[in-house]
């Protein structure tokens, strides 16, 4: 009996040891565990959805406002405003140069006036904005004003006498003159396109006349022309009027000066 205790003691101690020394199995996930797990770990990429963040690059549609330059399309509007281009450009005449530009002194396309606030070199002045010229719109029954002289020129009779419309423009009337001129093709000169009724210009501008004599000539105020000045002594007797050549009605006059066919007087620089 004391042996079988000793035998059962020893073989108890025999497989402790064993038991010690093997290692446990390896732990084997089932296939569910397993794509729960690789399912639950791809939720981390889940984040990736973070790209459809980058449909917020949608928000570069915002660069579809620079449709809103096509607000230069309002630069069409160039071709209905000045023909800024031809500055500088050689010319003849002021239609060489496009809209509101005009023809000066040096053959040259320079900026013509578009606001009466261009035109005050010379009081008097207006801006006819279909010619860009600073000319005088009052005299000659306003021949040279927007109405009656859209095109073309504007030039002035001997002395300042009076203004014309040249519809089509010719360098041999038109001249070249600066802004605020007027070309006198008579006189073969430029000369400001209104006379000045404070510092009267108009014996000046009269300098070559012989009868009246330039002291006898003087701006009319109101439409800026010469005229001879009847009521100062020693001017009316030295008017002459050649009848041989009297002016047909509806054709311009220079008022003590002209005698007009129709026996009428000169009135507001025409005849009648």
């Amino acid at each position: 009996m004391k042996k079988l205790m000793i035998a059962m003691i020893a073989l108890s101690v025999l497989f402790g040891f064993a038991a010690c020394g093997d290692d446990p199995e390896p732990y084997v996930k089932t296939d569910q565990e397993a794509k729960s797990d690789d399912d639950s770990g791809n939720t981390g990429n889940t984040g990736d959805t973070g790209n459809t963040g980058d449909t917020g690059d949608t928000g570069d549609t915002g660069n579809t406002g620079d449709s809103g330059n096509t607000g230069n399309t309002g630069n069409t509007g160039d071709s209905g405003d000045c023909a800024t281009d031809n500055l500088g450009k050689s010319c003849t005449t002021d239609t060489d140069c496009g809209k509101c530009m005009i023809c000066i002194t040096n053959g040259k396309c320079a900026k013509g006036c578009t606001t009466n606030e261009d035109c005050t070199m010379h009081t008097g002045l207006k801006c006819n904005k279909k010619l860009a010229r600073c000319t005088n719109v009052f005299a000659s029954l306003q021949a040279c004003g927007e109405t009656k002289c859209p095109t073309g020129c504007c030039y002035g009779d001997k002395g300042l006498a009076g203004v014309k419309c040249l519809t089509t423009a010719k360098a041999s009337k038109c001249g070249l003159c600066p802004q605020g001129e007027i070309y006198i093709p008579d006189d073969s000169k430029c000369v400001p396109a209104v006379c000045s009724t404070t510092t009267d210009n108009c014996p000046t501008l009269n300098s070559g006349s012989t009868s009246p004599k330039p002291a006898c000539f003087e701006c009319k105020s109101g439409e800026f022309i010469c005229q001879p000045d009847t009521t100062t002594s020693g001017c009316s007797a030295g008017v002459i009027i050649n009848a041989a050549k009297c002016i047909p009605a509806g054709q311009q006059c220079v008022a003590g000066v002209s005698e007009c066919c129709s026996g009428m007087p000169c009135i507001q620089g025409y005849c009648y």
